[in-house]
C-alpha cells in the first residue's frame, strides 16, 4: 500500500513536472562549488536551509538541512564506483579529513587516490567534446587538481569537519545560475547514454515480469535505491526492500527480484520518498521515529502545514508559555478546527482529498515501517481534533504537542541523564533514551483513525506517575496535566467507544461515585490536611511514602492515614479542621461498599485522576480567595 500511493504521488507530481525521472536521482547536497573559466575554485558557498526543530524540552532548535538537487542517476554499487557529477568529496577532491592533521590525501588502504583516480577517469570520458562554459570550466578543474598539492586549500580549510560528510555541486565563479547539473549540452548526452543503455537492456528478456505496482511486464530492479533522512538512520541512505540472504530468496530469484517490484516502480517511490524526507513540510520527528505525510494532491502545502499544526507545531503551548501565548496558538492554529467540521486556515485545504501519514524507523542498513494511515483528510483532522479534546484536562494551557506527551513517558531521570547533542538530521546521541517504536506506532495510529489507545499507554503513564520523581517540587511522585490528561483520553474514549457513558470530566467531578477515584480524593485531602498542619516544610509527605502503595492497595493503607489525620487536625484552626473532616465524610459517604482491597492498572488510573483534580480544585480555591477583594467608591 505504502509503495503504491508514493508511486501514485510521483505520477502526480510528474504530471507539472516535478517528480525526478528515470534517469536522474534526488540528491542532498550543502555546498556549491565556484569554479573560474580555468578550473580554479574560487569560492564554496553554503546552499543548506535552516530549518525549526523542535525539543523535547519545549525549545527550538535552528538546523542547516540540505538543499535537494536532480542529479545524473547515483551509483548504489557497494566499493569505489564514481557518478557522472560527482558530489562526494573523497572523489572530488581525493582528501580525507582528520581532525589533528587536517586535509590529507592519505588512508590505510588508498581510498581516497583510488576513488579520485575512479571520478576523473570516468568523467574526462563523459565530457570529452561537451562544449559549454561550465563544461569546460569542470575539465580544467578535474585536470589541474592534484590531491597532495591541496591539502592548504584556503576554501576546503574553512569548511573544518564539515567538508567530510558534505555533498557537493558545480557552478561558474560569478554566475551561481550557471551549473554543471543543469546544463543542457550535459543533460543531452547523458540522456543520450541513457537511453543507448536501455536499448541494450532491452534486447535480453533477463528479469522481465509483471509489476504488482505498475501492473505490466517490466523489468524487476534488482537492488532498491537508498532512502535517506530517516532520524538515526545510516547517513548514507537505507532500503525499504531488500533480500540480502539466500533464505529470503525463493524460484531461483537473486536479491529483490523477488519482491517483483518492477525498476520503474522503483525509482518511483524511492524518488517520491526521498523528496519528503528532504522536505521539511512533508515530516516530522516523533522521538526516534520519522513521520513522513502528504496529501494526493499537485499542491498538499496547505494540509501538511495544517497537520502539522493540529498534532506537533512548533508553535505549540508549552509549561513555559503565557496566557498571551496561548492565546495566539489558538488564534493562529487551531481556531478554524474548533467547528468540528476540520475548517481549514486556508482555502487551499481539501478536505475530502487522500492524505497518508506513515512512521519509519532504522533498522541496520533497513528501514522498518511502523504504520501507515490513509483517510480523507477532513476525517484525520477531525480524528487529531478529538485527540486533543480527549487530553483537555483542568491545568492544561490549549492543545498538548506530541514532544510533550513523548517527554513524559520516560522518567525523568532518564532525561536529566541525556546529553541531548542531536545532529542536523534529529538523531539523538549519548543516552537519550527513547519510548518504544511499538508504543510510538499504536499511539499515532489510535490519534489519527480514532481508534482506542494501546492498553501499553494507560500501564506506561500509570508506572511512571508512581515511580518518577517531580524534579521541579521535589516531590517523590509527578503527575501534571499532560500524564492526567493521558489517562483521562484512555478511559473517556475507552467508554465512549463502548458506548458507554464518558467517566471523567475535565475538571473535579464530585458526583463521580467510583471508588478509586473517590480514594484518589480522599488521599489529597489527606495529604492537604497534613501539609497546612506543618509549619515547616517537610521532607516527606504521605504522597512521598504511601501513594503508590494507596495506589494499589487503598483497603490497607488508607485507614492509616485517616487516623494520621486526626492527629494534623488537631493542629488546625477549628473552622478549618470543620471543612476539612466534612469533606473526609462527604468522600466516604460516597463509598458505599467498604474500601477497595486492590485497585487493577484502570482503576489506579482513576485514583491518579482523583487525586490530581482534587488538587488542582485545592489550588482554584486558595487563589480565589487571596484575590484581593474590589470596592466600588
Amino acid at each position: 500500500m505504502l509503495i503504491r500511493s508514493l508511486c501514485d504521488y510521483y505520477d502526480i507530481q510528474s504530471a507539472r513536472g516535478e517528480a525526478a525521472s528515470d534517469i536522474m536521482s534526488e540528491q542532498p547536497v550543502h555546498w556549491m562549488v565556484m569554479l573560474t573559466p580555468d578550473g580554479r575554485v574560487a569560492d564554496i558557498i553554503d546552499k543548506r536551509i535552516e530549518e525549526s526543530v523542535p525539543q523535547k524540552n519545549g525549545k527550538v532548535k535552528i538546523v542547516k538541512k540540505p538543499i535537494v538537487v536532480s542529479l545524473p542517476k547515483r551509483t548504489q554499487k557497494t566499493g569505489i564506483d564514481a557518478n557522472i557529477i560527482e558530489h562526494r568529496p573523497l572523489y572530488i577532491f581525493g582528501l580525507n579529513y582528520d581532525a589533528k592533521i587536517g586535509l590529507t590525501p592519505d588512508d590505510k588502504t588508498g581510498k581516497a587516490r583510488k576513488s579520485h583516480e575512479a571520478f576523473v577517469k570516468k568523467n574526462l570520458e563523459f565530457f570529452d567534446g561537451i562544449d559549454s562554459e561550465i563544461a569546460r570550466a569542470y575539465v580544467n578543474f578535474i585536470k589541474n587538481w592534484v590531491p597532495e598539492n591541496e591539502t592548504e586549500n584556503e576554501q576546503l580549510k574553512k569548511l573544518g569537519k564539515e567538508y567530510q560528510g558534505s555533498y557537493y555541486i558545480f557552478a561558474l565563479d560569478g554566475r551561481p545560475e550557471c551549473k554543471l547539473h543543469k546544463d543542457k549540452a550535459v543533460l543531452a548526452k547523458y540522456e543520450e547514454l541513457m537511453a543507448k543503455a536501455a536499448a541494450e537492456t532491452a534486447e535480453s528478456d533477463d528479469g522481465i515480469m509483471m509489476c504488482p505496482i505498475e501492473g505490466e511486464r517490466l523489468r524487476a530492479a534488482r537492488i532498491h535505491d537508498k532512502i535517506k533522512g530517516i532520524k538515526g538512520g545510516n547517513s548514507v541512505g537505507a532500503v525499504l526492500v531488500n533480500f540480502n540472504s539466500s533464505a529470503f530468496e525463493s524460484y531461483g530469484k537473486s536479491q529483490s527480484m523477488n519482491s517483483g517490484i518492477s525498476e520503474k516502480a522503483m525509482k518511483k517511490y524511492t524518488s517520491s520518498l526521498n523528496k519528503l524526507l528532504a522536505d521539511p513540510m512533508h515530516h516530522i520527528y516523533s522521538d526516534d521515529m520519522t513521520v513522513v505525510f502528504f496529501a494526493m494532491k499537485h499542491d498538499d502545502k496547505a494540509e501538511c502545514d495544517l497537520f502539522n499544526g493540529y498534532l506537533n507545531s512548533s508553535n505549540a503551548v508549552t509549561e513555559d508559555s503565557t496566557k498571551a501565548d496561548v492565546k495566539a496558538v489558538s488564534e493562529n492554529i487551531y481556531h478554524k478546527g474548533q467547528t468540528g467540521n476540520a475548517q481549514a486556515l486556508d482555502d487551499d485545504v481539501d478536505n475530502g482529498v487522500d492524505f497518508f501519514v506513515a512512521g519509519f524507523t532504522p533498522n541496520s542498513s533497513r528501514i522498518c515501517q511502523k504504520f501507515m494511515v490513509r483517510n480523507k483528510f477532513g476525517k484525520i483532522i477531525d480524528n487529531v481534533k478529538q485527540h486533543q479534546q480527549d487530553m483537555a484536562i483542568c491545568g492544561s494551557n490549549g492543545e498538548i504537542p506530541l514532544w510533550r506527551i513523548n517527554n513524559e513517558l520516560v522518567s525523568p531521570k532518564a532525561s536529566a541523564r541525556k546529553k541531548k547533542d542531536n545532529d542536523e538530521s534529529g538523531a539523538a546521541k549519548g543516552s537519550d533514551l527513547p519510548i518504544s517504536p511499538t508504543l510510538q506506532s499504536d499511539m499515532f495510529q489510535a490519534i489519527l483513525n480514532g481508534t482506542n489507545y494501546p492498553y501499553t499507554l494507560l500501564e506506561t503513564v500509570v508506572r511512571r506517575v508512581c515511580t518518577d520523581s517531580d524534579t521541579d517540587s521535589n516531590n517523590k511522585i509527578k503527575i501534571n496535566e499532560v500524564r492526567a490528561g493521558l489517562i483521562k483520553a484512555f478511559i473517556n474514549r475507552k467508554a465512549r467507544l463502548n458506548g458507554d457513558k464518558e467517566e471523567i470530566t475535565m475538571s473535579l467531578d464530585k458526583e463521580n461515585k467510583n471508588p478509586a477515584y473517590l480514594c484518589g480524593r480522599l488521599f489529597a485531602v489527606l495529604e492537604k490536611i497534613q501539609l497546612e498542619a506543618t509549619d515547616v516544610k517537610l521532607n516527606r509527605t504521605i504522597k512521598d511514602a504511601y501513594f503508590s502503595s494507596a495506589s494499589s492497595r487503598p483497603a490497607l493503607i488508607m485507614p492509616r492515614l485517616i487516623d494520621l489525620s486526626n492527629y494534623h487536625l488537631r493542629k488546625l484552626k477549628e473552622g478549618r479542621a470543620i471543612d476539612f473532616s466534612k469533606l473526609i465524610n462527604e468522600i466516604m459517604g460516597k463509598i458505599k461498599d467498604s474500601l477497595p482491597t486492590n485497585l487493577s492498572i484502570m482503576e489506579k488510573g482513576k485514583f491518579q485522576l482523583g487525586y490530581f483534580q482534587q488538587n488542582k480544585d485545592f489550588f482554584a480555591e486558595q487563589n480565589k480567595n487571596e484575590e484581593p477583594e474590589t470596592v466600588n467608591e
